[in-house]
């Protein structure tokens, strides 16, 4: 096989998301599944190495349709593509009637590359007339526990609108955002890859912003505009051709974050 048709190498730090959601018909009660999760299934994938910090979110708004997320922060993207994470098993005598979770739920996964971070990180040090970070990209995707809440949004803009979505994070939207109260951070992101347990196709909503807050933040339960609405914000929302955007509590850390918190 030549190299032409070699898949992309994964590389550098990234997010593994997922979305879990289980049928009125399951026989998997939503208390098992949790139960699953925060014991066995997530310390497992820490346990790998892929894996240093892991979130469960949910959502607050009840009428949105992905009420359960996960978020694992990983600090090199080619332990995923070399099979790492499938060292943990999806197989419990948790289960009505043992199998894998995915006889019970149905799992959206998504796998992004890191992007930006925002504000940028603050450790650095002069080396003549520049400043130079001492924190590699990958450590900030590990230090830090995950704010209380989250705005979570996922866009797919025009066919050759990619940069002027980044621009507009960068130079307009970021800064905007940061004012709000309890303010603590944006980690954005890049689709390098998703999946449906039960094969079907996904939209595709490429890039992805975690926008997250702590005490004192006036998040509601449903995402709003900012205000004021400004020119390129209508002009990036009028042109995306998919937007995906919610509230997410937290509901429990796990590996390295849990251990800052």
């Amino acid at each position: 096989m030549s190299d032409a048709a070699a898949p992309p190498c994964w590389t550098g730090p990234g997010l593994l998301q997922t979305f879990i959601t289980i049928s009125p018909t399951s026989e998997l009660r939503i208390e098992t599944l949790e139960k699953w999760l925060d014991d066995v299934y997530i310390p497992a994938l820490i346990g790998t190495g892929a894996v240093q910090s892991a979130w469960r979110f949910k959502a607050v708004d009840p009428g949105y349709g992905k009420q359960h997320m996960v978020l694992y922060k990983i600090p090199d993207l080619a332990q995923v593509q070399a099979g790492k994470l499938q060292q943990a098993p999806r197989a419990s005598e948790l289960f009505p009637k043992g199998g894998t979770v995915d006889d019970y739920v149905l799992g959206e996964s998504k796998i992004f590359s890191f992007v930006e971070l925002y504000p940028p990180d603050t450790r650095e040090q002069k080396e003549g007339r520049r400043l130079v970070s001492t924190v590699r990209p990958s450590d900030k995707l590990t230090l830090a526990d995950a704010g209380s809440t989250i705005i979570m949004a996922a866009m797919e803009p025009s066919p050759g609108g990619e940069k002027d979505l980044d621009a507009w994070y960068r130079d307009e939207h970021n800064e905007q955002m940061s004012k709000e109260p309890g303010y603590l951070r944006t980690t954005r992101f890049s689709l390098v890859f998703q999946h449906r347990t039960d094969g079907k196709a996904m939209e595709t909503v490429s890039f992805l912003a975690l926008h997250e807050f702590g005490e004192g933040h006036k998040v509601g339960s449903k995402v709003e505009p900012l205000d004021p609405m400004t020119d390129w914000t209508k002009r990036c929302m009028t042109n995306a051709k998919a937007i995906d955007a919610a509230v997410y509590r937290k509901v429990k850390s796990f590996g390295r974050a849990a251990e800052s918190s």
